[in-house]
C-alpha cells in the first residue's frame, strides 16, 4: 500500500487536468491546486429533495446507507461522453447520466447531506501504470474499516481497501470530500491506514461541542377552557437559537410567554447549535364549554376592558395535511389564528425570502376582523424552490389598518420550505437556429439584426441564462449577450437576439455559438466546429 501510495507522483499535474471542473475538455485546464471541494454541494436544495425521496418511509441507518447507494447505480446512466468536465450533483441528477467521477461526487454528496462524518468517506483519484485515471469512494462508514465503492456498481464492496481489484490497480494520487482535499502521499496514507493525522486542509479538527439540552419546557396548566391562558415555561442551554412555533418566534434560553390558544394546540420548541437540532412539545387542551353550561353559571360583573390582540402560526397545509416542505408549483395553505384587539381590515401576507435584495409578495388575503376571534387561511402555489433565483423559503406577516402586527420571525423553522418541480426525465437542449426577419441563416452582415434559438424539454425548472458568445481563436471566448429566463421543467423555445459589430476573421473572430446555463451552472453549448456558427461577413 505505501509503495503504490508513492509511485507516480510525476503524474499528480495529470490527474487534476482530466478531472478539472467546468471546462468543456480536460486539456484546457492545467492548475493542479485546483480547490475540488466545491463539488460536493451537501447544502444544495436539489440533493435535499433527491435524499428525501430515496429515504421516504425507511428509518434503518444501514438501510438507508445502501438505499442511497444503490439508489445511485441504478437511477445514473454510465455516460463517457456527456461530461468531459466534473459535474455538479444537481447537473448529474437533471441528466441522469455521467461517467465515474459524476457517479463518484453525487454518492458522496448525498452520504454527506444524509450525516456520514467527512473523515468517513472520501471522492478518490486514483491512476495505474499507463497514466489512465479512475473515480472511486473510499470509505470506513459501515464497517469501521476502509473499502472501496464503485458507485456505478451498486450493491457493497466489503473486502479491505488493499485486497480489491481497483485499490491494487489505482494508486490512489488524490482523496477530497467537501471539508478535505490533499494529494500529500503522506496524508493519504495516514487516512487509508486508519490513523488519525491532521487534515490537510482543515488542521486538527475542533472537539464537537454537546447537542442542546432542554432542561423543560411546560405549558401550565396543560387542560383549559375555551377563553382562558396557560403559561409555557422552559429552561434550555448550550443552544445557538431557540424558538416556539405557533407564531411566538425566537426566545432567551429561561422564559415564559402566555398563550390562548382557541382549540387543542401542541407548542414545539426547537433549540439548534452547529452541532445538531434537539425539539420539545407541550399539549394544551381547549375544553369547550357547551351553551347550557354557560347558561347556568352564575352572572359576574363585566369589565369593559379590551385585550390585546394575539395571533397564533397554525401551519402550513397541502389539503388536510400538516406540512413544513411544499412542492413549486402545487398549493399549499397558511393558517393563522386572532383573538382580542380591536376591529379592523386585516391582510395576510406570503413573501418569498431571497438571499440577495428585496423579499417579494408571493400572495395575500384580505378579511375583516370582528375584534373577538377568528382563524383564517392564505392558500398559493410557490413559483420558487428552495434554492432556485435565491430563494429561502416562505414566510408570512399579517397587517392590520395598513399597519404590520405580526410577522414570522427570521430564520424561524416554521417558514415554508419547497422542494423543485418533479424532473420530467434529463433535460435535452437542441438548436433551433440562427434567424433574420423570417429567413433562416449561418451568415449575416456586420450590424444585421439576427436571432438564434434553442429547444429545451425535461430536466428541472429554475433560472436559465441563455448566453451569446464570439468564438476568438487562441483566447478566451467572449460573452456578447445573455438573456435570463425562467424554464418551468417542460419544454419551451427561447430565443436571443444581438447585431453583431465585429466579423468573422476581424480580432480572431471565427463565428458566434450560443450557451445555455442554469442557475450559472453550465448545461449545453454549440460544439466547437459545428456548421450553426454563426459568422459575420465585413
Amino acid at each position: 500500500m505505501r509503495r503504490r501510495l508513492c509511485i507516480f507522483t510525476a503524474l499528480i499535474i495529470c490527474v487534476l487536468t482530466a478531472c478539472a471542473p467546468r471546462v468543456s475538455t480536460f486539456s484546457e485546464y492545467t492548475n493542479p491546486a485546483y480547490d475540488l471541494r466545491g463539488l460536493i454541494t451537501v447544502d444544495s436544495a436539489d440533493i435535499k429533495a433527491c435524499l428525501r425521496l430515496i429515504l421516504a418511509d425507511s428509518n434503518d441507518v444501514r438501510t438507508d446507507f445502501r438505499r442511497i447507494q444503490d439508489w445511485v447505480a441504478r437511477s445514473i446512466v454510465y455516460d463517457d461522453v456527456i461530461s468531459n468536465y466534473w459535474q455538479y450533483p444537481a447537473e448529474t441528477l437533471s441528466s441522469r447520466r455521467g461517467d465515474c467521477k459524476d457517479y463518484s461526487t453525487l454518492l458522496c454528496t448525498l452520504w454527506r447531506a444524509y450525516g456520514i462524518p467527512a473523515d468517513n468517506v472520501y471522492v478518490a483519484i486514483g491512476t495505474d501504470v499507463k497514466g489512465r485515471q479512475h473515480a472511486f469512494l473510499i470509505e470506513k462508514y459501515l464497517t469501521g474499516r476502509w473499502q472501496v465503492i464503485e458507485p456505478q456498481v451498486g450493491g457493497f464492496v466489503t473486502s479491505s481497501l488493499g485486497a480489491i481489484d481497483t485499490a491494487e490497480k489505482y494508486a490512489v494520487m488524490y482523496l477530497f470530500n467537501d471539508l478535505e482535499y490533499s494529494g500529500q502521499p503522506y496524508w493519504i496514507y495516514s487516512k487509508i491506514e486508519g490513523i488519525d493525522y491532521p487534515s490537510a486542509s482543515q488542521g486538527t479538527a475542533a472537539q464537537k461541542k454537546p447537542l442542546p439540552r432542554i432542561n423543560y419546557f411546560t405549558a401550565q396548566p396543560a387542560r383549559i377552557a375555551a377563553g382562558q391562558s396557560a403559561v409555557l415555561k422552559w429552561d434550555i442551554s448550550g443552544a445557538e437559537f431557540i424558538g416556539i412555533d405557533q407564531g411566538i418566534g425566537q426566545v432567551d434560553p429561561v422564559g415564559t410567554a402566555v398563550v390562548y390558544p382557541l382549540e387543542d394546540t401542541e407548542y414545539r420548541i426547537v433549540a439548534r447549535n452547529s452541532t445538531g437540532v434537539l425539539n420539545s412539545s407541550a399539549l394544551v387542551r381547549v375544553m369547550q364549554v357547551s351553551a347550557a353550561a354557560r347558561s347556568s353559571e352564575p352572572p359576574v360583573a363585566v369589565i369593559d376592558m379590551q385585550q390585546p390582540m394575539t395571533i397564533g402560526f397554525a401551519g402550513w397545509f397541502a389539503g388536510d395535511e400538516s406540512v413544513t416542505v411544499a412542492t413549486a408549483g402545487k398549493q399549499v395553505s397558511a393558517r393563522i389564528n386572532l383573538k382580542g384587539g380591536s376591529a379592523g381590515q386585516c391582510i395576510i401576507r406570503a413573501w418569498r425570502s431571497v438571499a440577495i435584495g428585496s423579499d417579494d409578495i408571493a400572495a395575500q388575503w384580505a378579511f375583516n376582523y370582528d375584534g373577538k376571534s377568528c382563524s383564517q387561511q392564505l392558500t398559493f402555489a410557490p413559483s420558487y424552490a428552495v434554492g432556485e433565483s435565491g430563494t429561502l423559503g416562505y414566510r408570512l406577516d399579517l397587517l392590520k389598518d395598513g399597519e404590520q402586527v405580526w410577522a414570522m420571525p427570521e430564520g424561524y423553522p416554521p417558514r415554508l420550505m419547497v422542494d423543485p418541480r418533479p424532473i420530467s426525465g434529463p433535460l435535452v437542449v437542441n438548436f433551433a437556429g440562427w434567424r433574420s426577419g423570417a429567413a433562416s441563416v449561418n451568415t449575416v452582415a456586420r450590424g444585421q439584426t439576427v436571432w438564434g434559438a434553442v429547444t429545451l424539454a425535461g430536466g428541472m425548472a429554475g433560472k436559465y441564462t441563455l448566453k451569446i458568445k464570439r468564438d476568438i481563436e487562441g483566447s478566451n471566448d467572449h460573452e456578447v449577450q445573455q438573456l435570463d429566463f425562467q424554464y418551468d421543467g417542460t419544454s419551451c423555445v427561447q430565443s436571443i437576439t444581438f447585431s453583431p459589430d465585429i466579423a468573422s476573421g476581424e480580432s480572431a473572430t471565427r463565428g458566434y455559438y450560443l450557451e445555455v446555463y442554469r442557475d450559472a451552472m453550465f448545461i449545453w453549448s454549440l460544439s466547437g466546429t459545428y456548421p450553426p456558427r454563426l459568422k459575420v461577413t465585413q
